[in-house]
């Protein structure tokens, strides 16, 4: 009986042992996503159709490499696009239309206004497709020249890509990858949303409204303001608005352009925001709430040193050390003492730990198990 227990005793062991490498394995894995191998390079491609005309030949594509990526998928923006505030982590940081857009007009104004050399480029062939070739792992950002052909101007909206990621994707979130980095193709292949205007006939009139939400504090408005606007990501003109013209701007244009703007602002006060539809711009200034005073920190009466001279008494709360363990846990210290090896087995195991034993444990335990048994079998035979 006593080879029994100890056999059981041992096997048990063995089990409890491998449940860290579990944990260790899982850890390994990406929590299931796998990893990416950044010393892999991939593919490009920006495919352009347009429904009722087919594949679309002679599409010019530009892209620009702004972020690498880590083997687990986090991004980090690279320069020299790396000063301009890009709010991107990972692939779950651009889920909505409105971040992907905020994000494109900002680099298409960056780069179409700074000469930014192009990753790559390349013009669709008469099966649509732009072929950027062999490229890095990292993120991408694109833009394609618009296209005329007979009275029809075709425009292709910018492109954010990753690589490795999606076989197809456009700004509307669609492909047809199941997110794990294990599965995801290295050769990518983007399509862009697209839109076509009749250029014939008379220019489009587009036109820039100003508004405030600052009721109560109309005097702190600035007399004036500079407003940058661009055609297609390419600085147009500068205007200034005031209440001398309404605080609004027109202008005519041929159609089939794409209109952006940027107000130049150089007070904290108020926050900018921009919305438009085909032919019209609204910028809005609202107000930012006040900031409250914050209070100083307050101080203890003053003691006497032993020189005479009196000096505050801070309150400070000694810095936590690595080797520190929460109240909770150290209150159940107090208790029971520092926590036994085996009960430490929540702990991931370090580098370098020593696996062998686990088998020879589990080995030893089966086989002292199986003595037992026999042992408690003869000892009843002889009873009989």
């Amino acid at each position: 009986m006593r080879k029994f227990i100890c056999g059981l005793t041992l096997l048990c062991l063995s089990l409890a042992l491998l449940l860290p490498a579990g944990r260790v394995s899982a850890e390994a894995n990406n929590g299931g996503l796998g990893y990416i191998d950044t010393t892999k390079t991939g593919n490009l491609k920006i495919y352009y159709n347009f429904s009722g005309y087919g594949d679309m030949a002679g599409v010019k594509a530009h892209i620009y490499r702004i972020a690498d990526v880590s083997k687990t998928g986090e991004f980090t923006v690279v320069a020299p696009f790396n000063t301009l505030g890009l709010n991107i982590t990972d692939m779950t940081s651009i889920s909505t239309h409105e971040q992907w857009k905020a994000i494109t007009d900002t680099l298409s104004i960056y780069v179409k206004n700074n000469s930014v050399q192009e990753y790559a480029t390349a013009t669709s062939g008469n099966d649509g497709f732009a072929d950027l070739g062999s490229v890095a792992t990292g993120l991408y950002y694109g833009y394609s020249d618009p296209i005329e052909i007979d009275g029809t101007r075709y425009v292709y909206y910018d492109v954010i890509a990753p690589v490795p990621g999606p076989v197809m994707l456009d700004e509307t979130g669609r492909s047809d990858w199941d997110g794990t980095w294990t599965n995801a193709p290295y050769d990518v292949i983007a399509i862009p949303k697209r839109e076509s205007t009749r250029v014939e006939g008379d220019p489009e009139e587009y036109t820039i409204f100003k508004q405030w939400n600052d009721k109560g504090h109309s005097d702190d408005r600035p007399v004036s303001i500079n407003v940058k606007i661009y055609c297609d990501g390419a600085l147009f003109e500068t205007v200034q608005l005031s209440s001398s013209n309404n605080w609004q701007y027109s202008w005519k244009h041929e159609k089939g352009h794409k209109f952006t703007v940027e107000e130049e602002v150089d007070s904290e006060k108020y926050t900018v925001t921009v919305s438009q539809n085909e032919t019209g711009i609204v910028i809005v200034n609202s107000r930012n709430p006040e900031k409250k005073e914050e209070k100083p920190p307050t101080e203890t009466p003053p003691t006497h040193t032993e020189e005479g001279h009196k000096e505050p008494q801070r309150t400070e709360t000694p810095p936590n050390t690595e080797n520190e363990s929460p109240s909770v846990l150290g209150a159940v210290r107090e208790l029971l003492g520092e926590l036994p090896a085996v009960l430490g087995a929540r702990r991931l195991p370090q580098t370098g730990q020593l696996w062998w034993p686990i088998p020879v444990l589990a080995i030893a335990g089966i086989i002292l198990i199986l003595h037992g048994i026999r042992s408690e079998r003869r000892r009843k035979s002889r009873e009989v």
